[in-house]
């Protein structure tokens, strides 16, 4: 487990009373993200007992406090002896001490060194004061970086968003509302299949006879005629009627994205945000649910004439069977 000491911090020396002839006496000292306190006692004999107390601020801004007794012996000047950490704290740490004239200064093995100076509690609370109040700010500020950055990834995603539908609404305008022009030459296929039924109709016609051979070829020929106006025309217009219905789920789902869009552009965005990106996407929004408009009305409108025609070649392509199947059976006496 690593020491929860602060290494290598030299604590400046503040006033400076004359020297004390014993060591006995309160110690104060801090830095940057540190409070010492220290109590010691010195007896007869130069034995010293005490109380170093270390409070510091950790990685996450919290307060750490290390409250634990030390002893050791004096001799003049100086002193050795342990900072009885324990095991849970990193262990014992062997330190020395010297006076210095504003207090004292202790080192430590693992490279502890603070200089503190004469103090009361009411010092040390000023200092635990501070540091608490460093490590708020500390914190304070890091939940501010958190929240703009939180807000800028939000606002990164709007952009985002707001791109991924100006680009399928440009899409669908320049290519995917065209779609009807896969079937420009299904009328005329309509048309031919109608043309072709006639056609069949006139040698259903001309094959008289009430024979079982005359009768075989009427019906081979009414029945080609309901094959030609399914394979003609009924299915090819089921890939139009599903382009259609494409198109127009596409005509949709974009209108609702880009109603959305105009709505999220209205909303407030953070004041201390580049949000250039995200307002000249907001500008193209209602130019381009404009075109969008335009485009599905327009593919409307071309898919309808297909269907015109489709529905009126199926109505004569329907008479005809009808007419078809009324001449088979004035040749079979029914």
């Amino acid at each position: 487990m690593s020491s929860p000491f602060v290494f290598g911090l030299a604590l400046a020396v503040l006033t400076a009373p004359a020297w004390s002839t014993t060591w006995s006496g309160t110690y104060v000292g801090g830095g940057p993200g540190v409070s010492f306190y220290v109590q010691l006692v010195e007896s007869q004999g130069g034995t010293i007992v005490g109380r170093f107390k270390q409070v510091s601020v950790d990685k996450d801004n919290k307060l750490n406090t290390l409250d634990v007794p030390l002893s050791g012996a004096a001799n003049g000047e100086q002193f050795v002896g342990r900072i009885e950490a324990g095991w849970a704290n990193g262990d014992n740490i062997v330190v020395s001490g010297k006076r210095t004239p504003g207090g004292i200064q202790i080192s430590g093995a693992t490279g502890l060194r603070a200089n503190l100076r004469a103090g009361t509690e009411e010092d040390e609370a000023r200092a635990l004061a501070a540091l608490r109040q460093g490590a708020q700010q500390a914190i304070a500020a890091g939940e501010l970086q958190k929240s703009r950055e939180q807000q800028e990834r939000n606002l990164k995603r709007r952009v985002e968003s707001l791109h991924g539908i100006l680009s399928g609404a440009s899409s669908y305008v320049e290519n995917g509302s065209f779609t009807y022009r896969n079937y420009a030459a299904y009328p005329k296929k309509y048309e031919a299949t109608t043309a072709k039924l006639e056609s069949t109709l006139d040698k259903l016609r001309a094959t008289p006879g009430s024979g079982g051979e005359a009768g075989g070829r009427r019906t081979q020929l009414s029945s080609s005629m309901l094959h030609s106006k399914i394979d003609g025309t009924e299915h090819p217009h089921i890939e139009v009627r599903h382009a259609y219905e494409k198109s127009m789920r596409d005509w949709k789902d974009l209108d609702a994205k880009l109603s959305a869009a105009t709505k999220a552009c209205l909303e407030p965005t953070p004041v201390d945000l580049d949000v250039k990106a995200f307002q000249l996407a907001c500008i193209r929004v209602p130019t381009v649910r404009g075109l969008v408009k335009t485009a599905g009305e327009n593919s409307t409108t071309e898919f309808f004439k297909i269907r015109d025609v489709y529905k009126s070649e199926l109505a004569k392509q329907e008479a005809l069977l009808v007419e078809a199947n009324r001449v088979s059976r004035s040749y079979d006496g029914r």
